[in-house]
């Protein structure tokens, strides 16, 4: 419980260790009291009680001593507050965004990942934004926690951590069927590590974008586009509701999608559409206004949260899922 894996987890300790101690000493003094007071008046030796009115001693004890436990209580957490909103200059910005039911971390070069990677010993920064309903970023082993409210700018949380490894991060706000599925992991690595890795990803990034603007200027969609709409399908979250391998999740599986017959409900009414190019589209933007039947309108509308591009990459990637 008291692990010191980052540097917020010294910060959350100390109070922690206060309180209890406070908790302690009060369970033992009042438990000791109640048996003295209990074989000292019992009725054998006490039969008459005796009600004393008036002891300005005690009440000024009682009043004095828990107002000065609130206070340093206070002053403990408000120490740590304001740390944990002073991140340094120089951290390692990272935009992280929420939604149902996935993580995605977008590194300033472009990475865009559904776990988190970084250095051991570096600041990091997590900007967080919540695309639909309310959700926590909490990773436990680093003692932080922030709430994400959709419409809300500002939001972020920061840490140092002190030791490499793989860390779970969870989702601690109810937000919706499939809450418990929104985990991922923090990745710290060796400066060195984190060094390779962010430079490989980057030049995937460069390789992704070029296949999109190649499919804009006309060129043919090929196996790359596909592998484009595949990374794109992970970072923004698409995986968390469609499989690729047919099974069902919370959407349709991507597999053998393509040109298949479906009776979608819009404004009630039923009727059968080809899953093609347009379709698919029309699916991503305005999520809500044909559901697939035996499927619930949980997708939020993804307009102006995907270009043209990569919506063309997702297309692509679905065809090659045959």
């Amino acid at each position: 419980m008291l692990s010191e894996l980052s540097n917020m987890a010294r910060v959350v300790n100390g109070p922690i260790l206060y309180v209890t101690a406070i908790c302690l000493v009060m369970l033992i003094g009042i438990t000791i009291a109640m048996v003295y007071f209990a074989l000292k008046y019992n009725r054998r030796r006490a039969k008459v009680g005796e009600d004393i009115h008036g002891h300005n001693t005690l009440e000024i004890v009682w009043t004095v001593i828990p107002t000065l436990l609130s206070l340093t209580m206070f002053w403990y957490g408000w120490v740590g507050y304001v740390f944990m909103k002073s991140p340094p200059d120089d951290a390692i910005q990272v935009e992280v965004t929420g939604r149902m039911w996935s993580w995605n971390h977008t590194y300033a070069n472009g990475i865009e990942s559904p776990e988190l990677y970084v250095p051991v010993g570096k600041a990091v920064k997590l900007n967080l934004t919540a695309m639909d309903v309310l959700h926590s970023y909490y990773i436990p082993a680093f003692k932080v926690k922030q709430d994400l409210v959709p419409g809300r700018d500002g939001l972020f949380l920061w840490f140092e951590a002190f030791e490499t490894g793989v860390y779970h991060v969870f989702c601690a706000e109810y937000c919706g069927m499939h809450h418990s599925y929104m985990m991922t992991k923090v990745n710290v690595m060796l400066q060195e590590d984190y060094d390779e890795w962010y430079e490989t990803e980057g030049a995937k990034i460069a390789e992704l974008q070029e296949a999109l603007e190649s499919s804009s200027d006309g060129g043919d969609k090929s196996a790359a586009l596909a592998a484009a709409g595949k990374h794109l399908a992970s970072s923004k979250g698409c995986v968390a509701c469609h499989s690729d391998d047919g099974s069902r999740l919370i959407g349709p599986s991507f597999k053998g999608v393509y040109g298949k017959k479906e009776i979608v409900i819009a404004n009630g009414t039923e009727r059968e559409i080809t899953v093609d190019d347009d379709y698919i589209r029309k699916s991503i933007t305005d999520s809500m206004s044909e559901i697939v039947k035996g499927y619930q309108p949980l997708m939020p509308p993804q307009e102006g949260l995907v270009t043209n591009q990569e919506i063309d990459a997702l297309i692509e990637y679905i065809k090659s899922l045959q």
